[in-house]
């Protein structure tokens, strides 16, 4: 768009009054406007190479620097001290308020710190780098409000909440980690996993309370996620699917449907807690990640049966809508040549969602 040429006509009955309003406006805007930080550009009297500069007389007033920001480790670092003080006086709800703001705080900074220094890789190495450090100090951060509100919902008597925290502290932080040990501790001490915490290396130090390494499991096992009244623990969906075995006798099929759904939540759940920490521990403690895969596959192995039952009783019902889905899962779990696998895809078959028929023999492509 092109720019139009403008004449300044000043009227001479108006021109005193102007310029007095005009000065006015400017002398009250003076006044009143806030301290700013100088604009990004060349200083005056610099030439246009210079590198922009902020000036130091003020002080830095970039709000994402106030510790008013959740968007700043110094915002997130008030909350983690206003944490420490409520746990001081047992506030244990003002405590989980004040970590997870802060676990979330600096989560979302280490994402966004992590994305800008993808952005500069490889187009300026020192802004890169600062990005990576950044994202490296809110992540360790995070893992630490973490790592504190699991140590809150324990103190609240709520180990179903503390247990997906300590896992999530193990795989940020590696298990050979201070924090990492000290979230396996932690779980070996609630009895969500068997292996004591291995000695530690000469020379490390914990930042926080240090795990006691070597700890041997108590006997009797009084440890809360070993007992199979516990909802993290496969005894307890056993239970369950003994009850929906119960209520199935009885033709109660609503009772009986709710029991395997939830059965089939318990296992699905653990399974995933076991996979993750077998995949935390693998190249590092091999026998750690060898016992919780096996877990994991245990785990998977009684969900996909919960899952297969519940699939019977939906057919049962005539809701083969509700069946097929969980039959599929089964086969993608499970694996077509598995028994297991071999049921569900007879059921498909059954039900009249396929139309070959398929029995394995041990031989790929032979049916």
């Amino acid at each position: 768009m092109a720019l139009v040429p403008m004449a300044l006509v000043r009227v001479p009955f108006l021109s005193r009054l102007c310029t007095a309003t005009l000065t006015t406006l400017v002398l009250c805007a003076s006044a009143s406007a806030p301290l700013q930080a100088q604009p990004l550009g060349s200083p005056q009297g610099q030439g246009s190479g210079s590198t922009p500069q902020v000036s130091d007389d003020l002080g830095d007033l970039r709000p994402l620097t106030q510790d008013s920001s959740l968007l700043s480790l110094e915002g997130g670092q008030k909350l983690m001290t206003s944490a420490a003080a409520a746990l001081e006086r047992k506030d244990y709800n003002t405590a989980e308020k004040d970590l997870q703001n802060a676990r979330v705080a600096f989560n979302q900074m280490s994402n966004f710190y992590q994305q800008l220094f993808n952005l500069f890789l490889g187009i300026d190495s020192r802004v890169a780098d600062r990005q990576r450090i950044q994202a490296v100090e809110a992540a360790q951060l995070r893992d630490e409000a973490a790592y504190r509100l699991a140590l809150v919902h324990l103190a609240k008597n709520e180990p179903e909440l503390t247990v997906p925290l300590l896992i999530q502290v193990v795989r940020s932080q590696n298990p050979v980690s201070s924090l990492g040990q000290q979230a396996h501790q932690q779980l070996f001490d609630l009895g969500f996993i068997d292996n004591p915490v291995p000695l530690r290396s000469t020379g490390s130090a914990a930042d926080l309370t240090a795990p006691t390494p070597g700890t041997t499991i108590p006997s009797p096992d009084t440890r809360p996620l070993a007992q199979p009244s516990n909802v993290l623990n496969l005894q307890a969906g056993k239970k369950l699917m003994e009850e929906a075995s119960t209520a199935l006798s009885g033709r109660n099929y609503a009772v009986t449907v709710q029991k395997l759904q939830e059965a089939r939540q318990i296992f699905n759940q653990l399974s995933n807690f076991y996979q993750d920490l077998s995949s935390a521990f693998r190249g590092i403690y091999t026998d750690i990640s060898e016992t919780q895969r096996q877990r994991a596959i245990e785990a998977a192995l009684l969900r996909d049966e919960a899952a297969y039952q519940l699939a019977l009783v939906h057919r049962v019902q005539n809701q083969a809508e509700l069946a097929v889905p969980l039959l599929i899962q089964i086969l993608q779990s499970q694996d077509p040549s598995s028994t297991m696998g071999q049921q569900a895809y007879q059921q498909l078959f059954e039900l009249g969602f396929v139309d070959a028929p398929y029995q394995w023999n041990g031989l790929t492509g032979v049916r």
